[in-house]
């Protein structure tokens, strides 16, 4: 699978909108032959393996529209909310 990056999106963002799990990140790295600290460009294409860490998380991102987007930029800080009550609720 392969997915394009979205502006202001980590690694991590798209480990756990992906995987459902931060345990995705290595994976990613690996597959990409790129570094933790490598900041993405929005439009980069990622290889994505084909694994699930947290089926449940996994399904419940893909299910809405939350894509998490949380790298800093220009001092802006992190402008949204991505998870809800609904979400806090959901994975308590």
């Amino acid at each position: 699978m392969q997915i394009i990056v979205k502006n202001r999106q980590t690694i991590a963002d798209i480990a756990v909108s992906t995987y459902g799990s931060l345990m995705g990140v290595m994976d990613l790295v690996f597959t990409n032959e790129l570094s933790l600290t490598d900041d993405l460009k929005a439009g980069q294409m990622l290889k994505c393996p084909d694994i699930v860490f947290d089926k449940k998380l996994q399904e419940y991102l893909k299910s809405r529209p939350i894509e998490p987007a949380t790298a800093v930029g220009s001092g802006e800080g992190i402008q949204i909310r991505i998870f809800t009550d609904e979400f806090n609720n959901v994975f308590k």
